[in-house]
């Protein structure tokens, strides 16, 4: 178990000894804010108990014990907090699209099963006590192993992860979705919105704070604490992702980065350089 500060922030890549696949479950005395984010792979997360609200994209959901939230590639998520969180015990496991075709045994295609669901909005499921237990322990043994393993360790982890996509389908087939009710700060879920609707467009923070009736300086200090990020970081982070999901496409680069809202390319690249941490040619390059 994990005690963090007051900002938790996710991995994004995944254990090269591990390939496809990362788990983690943890347990925070006292959170308080983590930043909204999103990942090129599935990522199965598991809130135990002690979470307040959930962002998602442009809704917001009341978090309750031992629920299941599917979350598919590039999907805008992170946790929205009226203050910090006492115990807050969560699991999460992640997973890319080509290990979850594999574990698909050729019975079931496991992405379009998750994109019926997610691609009408239905992301959030009520497990029962003893399957939330079941895949959390599943994932804690997952965390436990080196971090470079062997084919044996290899095809054991597979095991455990397919038992923990048949759980969470069962869930899913038997289960209504949680619906979006909660939102912590209207204003700000306003800005958010509006901001994940035309981020690939000029965003100017007078415009935006004119727009909503609020002043530059309470648009900035809010909403950099209703999300993690500040205007500007966020909407940059948008942009990049939209260029890592667009650039396996047969497009040009220069294309893409003027379709994500770069004017410049030079610009594109040293923000992509940035927050991926390779060229857009090289991300294009591993992702062929």
């Amino acid at each position: 178990m994990q005690t963090s500060e007051s900002t938790f922030v996710q991995l994004t890549s995944m254990p090269a000894g591990r390939p496809g696949f990362e788990a983690f479950h943890g347990k925070d005395s006292n959170l308080y804010r983590w930043e909204y984010h999103c990942h090129d792979h599935y990522e199965l997360y598991f809130h135990v108990s002690g979470g307040q609200k959930f962002g998602l994209d442009n809704d917001v959901y009341a978090m309750n014990r031992n629920e299941f939230i599917l979350l598919p590639p590039f999907c805008m998520h992170g946790l929205a907090c009226e203050g910090p969180m006492r115990s807050y015990e969560r699991a999460y496991l992640n997973l890319t699209p080509e290990l979850l075709n594999t574990l698909s045994c050729n019975q079931i295609d496991l992405e379009a099963f998750f994109r019926s669901y997610t691609g009408s909005g239905k992301h959030i499921f009520q497990m029962s006590d003893e399957e939330s237990s079941v895949c959390v322990s599943i994932i804690s043994s997952l965390q436990a192993m080196p971090e470079t393993i062997d084919s044996l360790a290899r095809y054991q982890a597979c095991a455990g992860i397919i038992r923990i996509l048949s759980i969470v389908c069962s869930v899913m087939s038997r289960t209504e979705s949680v619906t979006a009710t909660a939102v912590t700060n209207n204003v700000m879920q306003s800005v958010l919105t509006y901001i994940n609707n035309n981020y690939t467009q000029p965003i100017r923070m007078d415009d935006v704070s004119h727009r909503f009736g609020i002043s530059v300086s309470y648009l900035s200090h809010e909403f950099t604490k209703y999300t993690g990020r500040s205007v500007y970081d966020y909407v940059l982070y948008r942009r990049v992702m939209l260029a890592k999901e667009m650039i396996p496409s047969a497009q040009s680069l220069n294309a893409i980065a003027y379709q994500c809202g770069f004017n410049d390319y030079s610009n594109f690249l040293r923000s992509f350089n940035k927050l991926v941490g390779m060229s857009p040619r090289e991300y294009r390059e591993r992702h062929k």
